[in-house]
């Protein structure tokens, strides 16, 4: 499926949009342009639109497509790969958390939190739980609040150093391939809609944007809207 198909889908199924002063062609051609990589100048110039209509679409969208807050889903999964980075929003530093199934490449979990410890760890193997069916073994680095968050809920994890663990670290670079347009500082004063936008972007990677492996997106995004439309209906 195109990416622009894709994003109408999001658009008819999540309608992230009330009024539409705007063509929702203009729109959806807004989105994907953006994800890809351009700025929202750059947008609003190849479409004629101002700047702050392609930033109001983003950030709708973005809005719109957390409230399912499920990447990936449900099947079974054997080896998932958990780590986090250093992001910064408005100068200060938060934690980037990324979860991913090492044979597929899907992006399963993204969460920003503000500090990094063994709760916070443990409540997000929860969330990445949600995308798995079996007990995936789990590729941590040797950070020391993983292993009591493993240990509480009664999971396998591996201590590796680079492969495979390395398709976590490919994700992170990836994000930062695409926020190094405005230097890796998110300007927001809101920290949630940084993190409804790394979530909108974990989309695109799951499904509109070619894996160099697989040549195709890694996530089958018929499979997504079967599972996830109807919980929104």
């Amino acid at each position: 499926m195109k990416a622009e198909t894709i994003i109408y889908c999001l658009f008819s199924a999540l309608k992230p949009f009330r009024r539409n002063k705007i063509p929702p062609e203009k729109k959806i051609r807004a989105a994907e342009l953006y994800l890809r990589g351009l700025s929202y100048r750059q947008v609003a110039e190849i479409l004629e639109i101002s700047h702050t209509t392609v930033w109001e679409t983003v950030q709708k969208l973005a809005k719109a497509i957390y409230q399912p807050k499920l990447l990936a889903v449900k099947k079974q999964r054997n080896f998932i790969a958990v780590d986090e980075t250093v992001i910064k929003i408005n100068g200060e530093k938060k934690y980037l958390w990324a979860a991913i199934d090492v044979e597929s490449r899907e992006v399963l979990a993204v969460w920003i939190t503000t500090t990094r410890n063994w709760w916070i760890a443990r409540d997000f193997l929860l969330v990445v739980l949600k995308s798995c069916e079996g007990r995936p073994v789990f590729l941590v680095d040797g950070a020391k609040w993983y292993k009591s968050a493993f240990k509480s809920l009664g999971l396998d994890f591996v201590h590796v150093t680079f492969e495979p663990r390395n398709s976590v670290e490919r994700w992170f670079r990836t994000v930062k391939e695409r926020t190094k347009r405005f230097w890796n500082n998110f300007r927001s004063k809101d920290w949630r809609k940084v993190h409804r936008f790394v979530f909108l972007f974990a989309f695109w990677y799951n499904f509109a944007r070619a894996h160099s492996r697989f040549n195709a997106p890694p996530g089958d995004v018929t499979e997504w809207f079967q599972e996830v439309m109807p919980k929104l209906s």
